[in-house]
């Protein structure tokens, strides 16, 4: 009997660590490397521009757009605006990225995210 429930123990303790690696993998997940970064040697670096010189522009360039709007949505599924119902659900942002006179940025977000820290703190 004795041994049994000493099992029992020792199963339920393996399950306990068990369950505690997988979270503690998912919560505090390992950083990801780049592999393609290289970084740059001080001789390769260019010189700062010498003064007295003249630049060879003689006027800024003219801007691109005439103005810039800055549209941020948390949490949007790229599918929702460039799937195959992007038209049905978001027809004026489709559209302005279709036309050329918008640009569209893409970001992914891995864990941990802003709320992460905030849940760390309570504990």
């Amino acid at each position: 009997m004795r041994l049994r429930s000493s099992l029992f123990a020792c199963c339920g303790l393996l399950v306990q660590l068990f369950g505690m690696a997988v979270f503690m993998r998912g919560f505090f997940p390992a950083p990801v490397k780049s592999f393609g970064s290289v970084k740059a040697k001080v001789s390769e670096i260019p010189g700062e521009p010498v003064l007295g010189l003249t630049s060879n522009w003689t006027r800024p360039p003219s801007p691109l757009f005439g103005r810039i709007v800055v549209m941020l949505v948390d949490a949007l599924r790229e599918d929702f605006v460039f799937g195959p119902k992007g038209r049905q659900f978001m027809p004026y942002v489709r559209h302005l990225v279709e036309q050329g006179s918008s640009h569209s940025f893409i970001a992914k977000a891995w864990p941990p995210t802003v709320t992460m820290p905030r849940i760390k703190v309570t504990f």
